[in-house]
This record gives structure tokens, sequence and C-alpha cells, in this order.
């Protein structure tokens, strides 16, 4: 699609080409239906193009990680050649079933103890197994808390191998039968006949008096994922408060046969993840905290907890005075095909812009998203065709509101973060996407304004 600048005053010309007018540019690049309807005589089109992006990676404060936040990512990624790698750890409690608890009759008799996690989904590649391995915690104190850092492991005794389990997502994601009764899917690791036996000791006047007596017995469980493979291509998911998240002792006595207890993880079981991102060797290496004063030609964006960029748009206070019909700020994904993995690692499915506030790094929400709500404001992903027929990912923000304010000096020019859409889990959606002056997919705003 041509776009022609009519009617442009010396002053908007000088502002356009200090920051690069495109007099040419792809309707599917740029977004289709940006100029309202009608005549639109005075109208005026331009895309900036000097965008100042940075990628950013540092501790995020407000990833909680407990209270009441139950998906927990477990899993281990490294073969992405592009974002590096992932891996996520589990650390849970479960508790009595029963406040001095004992077990059915005498002359117990063990068949087995099963650890079991309710299944939400997975991403990733379906088809990969993993390995993963269930220790007995050590962490003094470990509780219902919502101040677990996630980039900091709780302590587990690693000489205390209590059982394992290797599975794919594909051979977890069925209903399965327990004594004939269906249950949802769930990951189901059976621990050691040694533990499953030392259960079966405790008294209810000991271990099993209370939640308190058997946490001091049993502190929790640490489930870790083989992180050493270099084939692990998936993140599992789970609800720590779904009713398949328990311990399940199948026992028999003198009397009876196809006994259980259930210990079931409770309102105040503790909980957390721990996730650590690897970049060392990845593409996105070269890109993170740079602190390049001309911006990074590559935008490298992905989940909570990870990486994310800072934008700025240098002088955009100076823009002529105008009436603002339409801004629209653009990030276009580049891919280099199946290199980049992304037939096998998503990219979000939104993203979100936030401005910051001029002290240190506390955000605000971005005007136009206040007044005229998030659907309107955008940052959606959306499937384009880019120059060279390849569909890939495109996300927008309208901030003409932003801009207008901006004019008329009732807003600052302090910048953006540009991140994807914040989850209270791990995850691992991730976008390549273009950033500084990188040919026609750099990051853009075109402006569609009327001269007053």
């Amino acid at each position: 699609m041509k776009i022609n600048f009519r009617n442009l005053s010396f002053v908007a010309a000088s502002f356009a080409l200090l920051y690069g007018v495109s007099g040419c540019n792809e309707s599917t690049i740029l977004g289709k239906g940006l100029i309202p309807p009608g005549d639109f005589v005075n109208g005026q089109d331009t895309t900036i193009n000097g965008i100042v992006a940075n990628n950013i990676y540092k501790y995020d404060s407000l990833f909680f990680n407990g209270y009441n936040f139950y998906e927990k990512a477990l899993g281990s990624i490294t073969t992405d050649p592009v974002f590096g790698k992932t891996h996520a750890f589990v650390f849970m409690q479960v508790g009595l079933p029963s406040s001095a608890f004992t077990f059915t009759g005498s002359g117990q008799t063990l068949d087995s103890v099963v650890l079991s996690l309710a299944y939400l989904g997975y991403k990733g590649d379906s088809t990969t197994a993993q390995t993963y391995r269930v220790y007995r915690m050590s962490e003094q104190g470990f509780r219902r808390d919502s101040n677990y850092a996630y980039n900091k492991p709780l302590q587990y005794n690693p000489g205390e191998l209590l059982g394992t389990a290797t599975v794919s997502p594909l051979s977890i994601r069925d209903s399965v039968s327990v004594y004939g009764t269906k249950e949802s899917a769930q990951l189901r690791i059976k621990l050691s006949s040694a533990f499953g036996n030392d259960l079966l000791q405790q008294k209810s006047d000991g271990a099993f008096t209370n939640d308190s007596t058997f946490r001091a017995y049993l502190k929790g469980f640490a489930l870790v994922p083989d992180t050493t493979s270099g084939a692990n291509r998936n993140m599992l998911f789970f609800d720590m408060s779904g009713a398949n998240t328990k311990l399940t002792v199948f026992y028999k006595n003198a009397v009876d046969d196809s006994l259980r207890a259930t210990f079931g993880f409770g309102a105040n079981s503790g909980h957390a993840n721990f996730v650590a991102r690897n970049y060392n060797g990845s593409e996105a290496s070269r890109f993170i905290n740079t602190g390049n004063t001309n911006g990074d030609s590559i935008l490298f964006l992905q989940s909570t907890p990870g990486l994310y960029t800072n934008l700025l748009i240098p002088g955009l206070e100076n823009f002529p005075n105008a009436v603002i019909n339409k801004a629209e700020l653009v990030i276009t994904q580049i891919t280099v095909g199946s290199g980049d993995m992304n037939n096998i690692f998503s990219e979000p499915a939104r993203l979100m812009l936030t401005q910051y506030t001029g002290v240190g790094d506390t955000l605000k929400k971005v005007i136009d998203a206040t007044v005229r709500g998030d659907d309107y404001f955008g940052g959606k992903k959306v499937v384009i065709t880019n120059f060279g027929g390849v569909q890939v990912s495109q996300y927008s923000f309208n901030i003409g509101t932003f801009l207008q304010m901006l004019i008329k000096k009732q807003e600052t020019n302090t910048g953006f973060r540009l991140q994807a859409l914040r989850t209270s889990y791990a995850d691992i959606d991730r976008v390549k996407a273009g950033g500084s002056n990188l040919s026609q997919y750099n990051i853009k705003l075109r402006i569609i304004y009327t001269k007053p």
C-alpha cells in the first residue's frame, strides 16, 4: 500500500526527515486500516524508526512464588538456540489426612507409595520424554508463603532420592485408573519402598499428631528435572491445589487389601518454583544488558520471569503541534525458519507495554490503556505475512492519547517497558523481533495526524 504525504508543513517535514519517513510501507508490516476512513484531506502519515530498544535481564521482584499462585512449571529446556536453557524445579508439601492419623487396622504391609501432581498441560515438544527425580527437602521453615525468590533453589538432600519417572507430555495427558476409579491427568512418580515403609511406622502421637509434627518429620518434596540431557524441549505445568496433587500410600492389613491413605496438598502446604534461565551460548546472549546507546537490533522477549525490552523514542516530545488521529507502535517477529525452533516454542499470545514514571524502575499504565481499555490499546498477537511471504507474529499498541498529551506537555517522554504479558507462573513463551535499525523489521511508530 502506498502512503502519500499531503500538506506536510516545514516543521513536520523536518521532524519526519530526522526519524525517517517511509513513503512506501507494506500494509502487512505496518497494519491495515490505520488511516481513518473518509476524505481525510489534511491527513499526514509518518513513520518513526529511530526507537532505541535495549534488552534487559534482571531479577523480577513482582513475580510471586507461593501463597495463592498454585500453577507450577516443571521441566528443562536445553535445545533452544535462540533463548538458551530454562530449568524449573518444584518444591511442595503435603498434609496429614487428619490429626492424630493412623493407618487402618494392624499388620500393615506396603503395596506402593505414589506422589502425584494434577496436570494442566505442556509447552514445547509433546513427544520428547524427560526424567524427573523426587528428593526429600531439608529447607528449614518451609511454609505457604509469597516471598520465595524464584531464582534461588530451596534446600533438599541430593543423597536421599525418593523416586524417579521418565515421561513425555503425550504419556500423561490422559486420565488414569486407580483401583478402578478414573482420575484426571496427572504426573505419577512411584517413591521408594523404604520411604513408604517408614511412613507406615509413624504413630498418631508422634509424627502424625498434627501438621506441625508431620512437617518436622517430612519437610517436603523437591521435584527436580534432569538438566544435563541435551534433548530436553518441553515444560510441564501443574496445579498444586488440584485434587490429584497428593501423596498416596497403597497398603493392606491383616484383614483388608486395596487400602489407601491420601496425604493431600492442603491450604497450609508450602509450594515454590525455582526457575533458572541460562543464556550462555544462545543468540540472545549477545543482545542482553548491552547498554547500547543506539539500541539493540534484535528484541528478545520472554515470558515471566525472563527478558524484557526498554524502549525510548528520543525527541518524541518535540513532535509538531497536531491532532493525533492514531499512533501505532508496531513490533514484528523476525525468523530464520526452523533453526529458530519457532515450530516448537510458541510466541506470547500478548505483549504488555507500560510506561516508566521517571522514578527508578517504577511503572504505570500507558494512558491509552486506562482511558480506552486494553482491547483498543492492543498487544495481542496477530499473524501477518512479511516481505518474504513468510507468516510471522506481529504486535501493535495504540498510543495516540499518550502522544497527544505529550505534545500538550501533559505527559513525559520517560520511556516504556515492553514485555510478554505477565503471568502468575513461570512460562516459556518467547519471540525474537526486530529492534533498533534493523531494515524493514525494526520496531516502528506510525503516526496519523491532522494539522490544526
